[in-house]
């Protein structure tokens, strides 16, 4: 049978092992997200596109191509579906009145986000994000501590290997206005060799230009006056600090003078997290104040986003395997449809020893043991009528087939000393 219809471009169904492997993944980050201080948030998958057009920037990839528009029939609001979450714990901040808790807040989030995008290796039209976000801190180790913890679940946690954090500041509004008159000045003299999309940011958002792809504007973006350059004195300062921060840890870094973050709203730190042979960064973030572009209100705060796929198929590309869940070693049967309540007594009583499964939907024995032979179970626990009434179960090895009675009371030490062996 075949069906009309099938799921969205650039979007999965996940199950089976890969299903296995991101529910492993989901209970590592909130695991240790809390076991490092931050409370968890959950924000709507919906939002208005005024929160992302007014802090991504119009001239943003995300808002200019990607977003997913709702169909709204009064058409007196505009929602999207959310391409990032930043934007979006920021809004229930102040929506929720959060700045009367003890300052600052860590937060985390992991949850779904939604860009249209062409679909490639590594990207998804809809993917899922754990991000970290500290809110209300000016301080250069707000960004350290943010940057360190990703290192440290890719290391430590995961045990990846060639995990590298690229790193730049992008100055403040004071360090900016100098240094665009000198982009603007340098690249005014290629305007007609630059793509497209570079010749508009020239005239409407000239630091966009670093974030080009396009290999036409690669060997100009190379030259091009770099923003560190021009940092004034207390950006200067807040980025030293943060690389003597660095240095002292055991976070693998690298200056990277042409970085910036494809959203308007980042300032000073940015940083993004790539893995050697990889052609896409699995993470990234950097510093940030919604708060002064959405109210006039300081609102220093610096955060990070990591793709959860992305790191899914690094972990696939480099024969590391993480399940959440281990294959069942051992089938519980039953013979006769009077011992299906037994049967399940005992299934219970040994769950909390062992992985054990059941098909308590199939009566015949023969239906539940071609069952557990499809699995790959080790062992099968029959219960049936004879050996019950000594207190005894039957004990089957699938692997060569031989079987034999053991007592009820002695099942699990049984089970222990043989799979353990």
């Amino acid at each position: 049978m075949k069906l009309d219809f099938k799921r969205p471009k650039g979007m999965h169904d996940y199950y089976g092992e890969d299903s296995n492997v991101l529910l492993a993944l989901y209970d590592l980050f909130f695991r240790f997200s809390v076991k490092h201080n931050f409370q968890y948030i959950e924000t709507p998958i919906i939002e208005d596109e005024k929160v992302f057009t007014k802090s991504l920037g119009q001239m943003s990839d995300v808002v200019e191509k990607e977003m997913f528009y709702l169909k709204d029939s009064s058409k007196t609001e505009k929602y999207v579906l959310r391409p990032e979450n930043t934007a979006g714990v920021i809004r229930a901040y102040f929506e929720n009145g959060l700045s009367s808790e003890p300052q600052p807040l860590f937060y985390f989030y992991l949850g779904k986000m939604f860009r249209k995008e062409n679909p490639q290796k590594g990207r998804l039209r809809e993917f899922t994000q754990w991000g970290l976000e500290i809110i209300n801190s000016e301080n250069s180790f707000a960004d350290f501590y943010i940057i360190y913890l990703n290192y440290k679940l890719l290391v430590k946690e995961l045990k990846l290997e060639g995990v590298k954090i690229l790193l730049n500041s992008l100055g403040c509004e004071k360090c900016r206005p100098k240094y665009k008159k000198k982009l603007i000045s340098y690249y005014r003299r290629y305007k007609n060799k630059i793509c497209y999309d570079c010749q508009r940011r020239l005239k409407e958002n000239p630091l966009r230009l670093l974030d080009c792809k396009n290999a036409i504007c690669q060997p100009y973006k190379k030259n091009a006056p770099l923003l560190i350059d021009y940092l004034c004195k207390n950006c200067e300062i807040h980025f030293q600090n943060l690389l003597q921060l660095l240095d002292k840890s055991e976070v693998v870094y690298q200056l990277d003078k042409t970085l910036v973050r494809g959203f308007d709203y980042y300032e000073r730190t940015v940083f993004e997290i790539v893995i050697e042979g990889e052609n896409f960064a699995i993470g990234g973030g950097g510093r940030y104040d919604l708060g002064k572009i959405w109210v006039n209100q300081n609102l220093p705060s610096v955060g990070s986003a990591l793709g959860v796929e992305r790191l899914k198929l690094v972990l696939e590309e480099k024969g590391k395997k993480i399940l959440y869940a281990s294959k069942p070693e051992i089938f519980v049967a039953y013979v006769g449809e009077e011992l299906k309540h037994k049967a399940f007594e005992i299934l219970e009583n040994i769950r909390d020893n062992f992985d054990v499964i059941f098909n308590f939907f199939k009566q015949q024995l023969s239906a539940q043991l071609e069952y557990a032979n499809k699995i790959g179970v080790k062992y099968v626990i029959i219960v049936a009528f004879e050996e019950l009434s000594k207190n005894s179960v039957i004990l089957k090895d699938m692997v060569n087939g031989t079987q034999e009675i053991i007592p009820i009371n002695r099942l699990i030490d049984e089970l222990k000393k043989r799979l353990i062996s």
